[in-house]
This record gives C-alpha cells, structure tokens and sequence, in this order.
C-alpha cells in the first residue's frame, strides 16, 4: 500500500512535507491507493477505552490486553488502513499530561507496521481533563513510523467552536492502484462529539452528541466541488463514533435478525441526539436528522460505520420506512456497527474489530465485503453489503465471551 500525493489545488512541490489541510475548500491532498491486487483493506477499531483504573472491570492490565487485540488483528488481516472509530481513551479518568501517553501505546503497533491510520473521537475522548486537538495535533505532528513517514490522516476541515463542530471531521481520498493521480473513492469522518468540554480548571459541562449542522454543510459543499471539478460523484465510506437514530429505530421495530444481520444485539442503541436529564432519562431530540438527510442523499455512499454501543456489531439495510426517524427511508443506506475492541468499558464477548475490503474494479457496483476479526484469529458476522443485503441469509454471529474478561 502506497501513501498518494497529488498536484491539485495546493501545491506540494516534489520532496516537500504534507500539508495539513484544514480548508473545505481543498479538494486534493495525499491519501491512499488501492493496493496492487487491487482492493483497500481496512481494519476498523472502536471503544478502546485505554487509561481507566486499575481496579475497573477487566483491570489489571486492560491495556495490554488491548494491545494484544490489536497485534492479533493486525497479523490475522494485514489492512491498508486502520480506522480509530472513538473512543480510544476513557479521558474521565485521564489526566491532562498523561493522555497523549496514552495515545502512544495505541499506536505503537501501527507504528512497528508503518500503518497509516485515521481517527473520530468519542464521547470519552472529550472530557474535562482531555483535548482532542490536543490528541489529533499529538498524532499528526508526532507519530511516525519506523521509517520516518508521518502515519496519520487525522485532522480537522472545519472551523468553528470545537465544542459545536468537534475535531475529526475530514476527508481521506483513495486513488487508483495505478495512477496516483487517479481519483476513484472518498473515506469520510465525522465528530459525533459528547462528552465533556475541555476546561482542566473550570466546571464539568457536557457537549452535544450529535454531528453538527456546520459540519453537514461542509459535507455537503465538499461533496459538491468533488462533482463539479470530475464532473461524477465518487463511492465513498463514512466513519462516526455514535451512530444516527435510524439504528435505533430499526432495532425497536425488530427489523433485525440473526441470519440477515448476524451480530451481537444485547443493548439498546445510544444514539445521537439523545439528550439526557439529571435522572438518566435520555430522550431522543432528532438533532441527527440534518446529518441522516445528508448520508441519505450522498449519491455513492456505500456505507456507515459506527461504534459507541459495545453490545452490538451487526449491519443493517435502511431500505424501509422507519418511524420517527426524518427523512423516514434510508433508500437502502447499508449502516455497521464495530465490535467493542478495547479490555476498557463495559461487555465481555470477545474483543475484536470490524474489517472492510473494497474492490477496486467493483467500484460503481456498491459491494463492500465486511466481517468481525475476533481477537482469537476467528471471524464473525461476514455479510456482503450489496444490493440483496439484508434478504440474503448467513450464519448466526459468534457470541462467544471473551476468556480475558
């Protein structure tokens, strides 16, 4: 796998450093190609939860044990890309000085693989003792491989209070296995934000949980320029912590079984827009529903990828009417659910992460092959996001309990 740098609309003259795009007005920048068989490979991470106590739940050594997840899936699929899909750090027990260290462990075996990488953040990520553009800058100036290469993506495209927009709303272009000027897919990754704001001396106040109108605006200008500069829109994946409530909603409506949505359901969806009181009552306010409309008309979206729920990792088709849910139908919007990665928070099956592969030459036919890497080497949940997805049968998801509990 091959990072690509392109001539467009910054100028990046031979041998120079990347530039950190920070503009939605940037439509080429460095990103990655297609691997030489000719398909993208991503290994997708959610709810690591490094930093809690040493007493908690699946302490000692939680983040060892984490470690050890990530190794074991990194050797069993060998990805192009690692995606960090929130939560990495359980920043309500962090320090201020000690979370980048924390980050550190986390990318020591992306670095030891000279893995590129990209990264959403939590709810847990953002707290009072923790910054995530403190996180993102740690990551993008800092982490290096072991040849020196800067690894990560993870950046911020746009501006605003980052308590109203976040810190991890980009975009990472992937182009062709043989041209390196050759435009062919888009990776898109949005802040769900919650948590808590970053203020170390002051009060602990909470922060929206939901992808912000600011952000969908740039989404939806970015998308634009992208099809006014080809003249195409182009097949794109999408990467948010907390997933939108059409989740929720097909969940409720018993939408899901275990044969056409193998996975784990043993929770109710938190989803965004939830607004919770002093009594843990936790409403939902449809502040989504701007984000949910904008993911339903991306032309090309071939699917949504969250975490944030440990208990569940199954895949859906939003191809039906779904109640108190705007716009109603998904108009057949495949969404993810990632298996809870980290020996930090709560659930005890066996830790693992979502695996992705795109195929080059199948672009513009809406086929993502994805499965559940288990930290034993095992898979669970394989389904092909096509266009019969969600009728197809395959076999019941493995439920088995983690022996590191």
């Amino acid at each position: 796998m091959r990072h690509a740098q392109l001539l467009g609309l910054i100028a990046v003259t031979a041998g120079a450093a990347v530039l950190r795009p920070r503009a939605p007005a940037i439509l080429n920048y460095p990103g990655i190609q297609f691997d030489s068989d000719g398909k993208l490979s991503i290994s997708v991470f959610s709810d690591l939860h490094f930093g809690e106590p040493e007493w908690g739940t699946h302490r000692p050594n939680g983040d060892l044990k984490t470690v050890g997840v990530i190794n074991s899936v990194l050797d069993n699929e060998h990805p192009n890309l690692v995606v960090l899909n929130g939560d990495l750090v359980s920043c309500e027990w962090v320090a201020t000085q000690d979370a980048n260290g924390l980050i550190d462990q986390i990318m020591a075996p992306l670095i030891n693989r000279n893995l590129p990488f990209a990264a959403t953040f939590g709810n847990h990520d953002a707290s009072k003792t923790c910054s995530t553009k403190s996180m993102s800058d740690h990551m993008w100036y800092d982490v290096k491989g072991t040849n020196g290469n800067k690894l990560s993506f993870t950046t911020q495209s746009v501006s605003g209070d980052i308590d109203q927009v976040g810190w991890s709303n980009y975009f990472v272009p992937v182009y062709s296995s043989t041209n390196g000027g050759d435009l062919k897919m888009l990776l898109w990754f949005f802040d769900s934000k919650g948590g808590r704001k970053y203020q170390p001396t002051g009060v602990d106040v909470g922060v929206p949980n939901w992808v912000d109108e600011k952000v969908v605006s740039w989404f939806r200008d970015t998308n634009s320029q992208f099809r006014q500069q080809y003249g195409r829109a182009f097949p794109s994946l999408a990467f948010v912590h907390i997933p939108v409530h059409a989740t929720n909603a097909f969940q409720q409506t018993g939408g899901r079984t275990e044969t056409t949505n193998p996975g784990i359901n043993d929770e109710s969806i938190g989803q965004q827009g939830d607004l919770c009181d002093t009594n843990g009552n936790c409403p939902y306010t449809g502040s989504d529903t701007p984000f949910m409309k904008a993911l339903v008309e991306t032309e090309g979206l071939m699917g949504v990828f969250s975490g944030h729920d440990h208990l569940v990792d199954w895949c859906m088709k939003w191809s039906k009417n779904l109640p108190d849910t705007t716009p109603a139908n998904g108009n057949g919007l495949n969404i993810c659910f990632n298996r809870h990665s980290g020996y930090g928070g709560y659930g005890d099956y066996s830790r693992g992460a979502r695996q992705i592969i795109v195929e080059e030459g199948k672009l513009g036919q809406d086929v993502v092959e994805t499965w559940i890497r288990l930290e034993n080497g095992n898979i669970s949940g394989h389904v092909s996001l096509n266009s019969t997805f969600g009728t197809d049968q395959y076999p019941k998801a493995d439920g088995t309990k983690s022996s590191g509990a």
